[in-house]
């Protein structure tokens, strides 16, 4: 046997075998597919574009003359809309009134009482403090001319800031009052 028959007999071997065909068919059918995703005419972009615009045009807000918004529901080709009125999926209240409502109200009550609460504190501070540097100054310039209006105006800030907490607890009682009036329920105060 010469060198070149021994060197095709081994490339028959090699192609008979049921691995290399395997790995022919692979490789034929990865480049096939490669080259039909190349072509395909709509990428992964465009049927997101496409989607995004269909979803928009199903479900765009509209104010009716009556001033309510509403949504129109439209269906898919077709430019005929059917108006839905937006109504309070759970109970609401005599004004019509929903627990997102009254809950929205007493969040924003308790976060002005904190707030109001958390100066309260903060001014407390600062008026101890600059009572605090009134004993420890020993020249009577600092302690009668300068911190002495200090002090003085962070006790009207004090005395003002506790008002304004007064004011933030009414206020969540004024609310209490308004939802059982109006009949809510009590669990929205919460």
């Amino acid at each position: 046997m010469t060198a070149h028959n021994a060197e095709t007999e081994m490339s028959r071997a090699v192609i008979d075998r049921p691995y290399s065909r395997i790995i022919m068919n692979s490789t034929f059918f990865f480049f096939l597919m490669a080259f039909a995703l190349d072509c395909s005419a709509q990428t992964l972009a465009d049927v997101a574009r496409q989607e995004r615009e269909r979803k928009k045009r199903l479900h765009t807000p509209v104010v009716v003359a009556s001033g309510t918004p509403t949504t129109t529901a439209a269906s898919t080709g077709s430019t005929a809309a059917v108006v839905v009125p937006a109504a309070p999926a759970g109970p609401t209240d005599n004004k019509g009134r929903d627990e997102k409502y009254w809950r929205a109200q007493f969040q924003k009550a308790r976060d002005d009482v904190r707030k109001a609460e958390e100066r309260v504190q903060l001014l407390d501070l600062k008026v101890k403090e600059l009572n605090t540097q009134v004993l420890r100054q020993s020249d009577v310039y600092n302690r009668e001319y300068r911190l002495g209006p200090e002090i003085a105006d962070a006790q009207k800030q004090l005395d003002e800031s506790r008002k304004a907490v007064d004011q933030a607890k009414k206020k969540i009682t004024d609310l209490e009052d308004e939802l059982r009036r109006s009949g809510g329920l009590p669990a929205w105060a919460r």
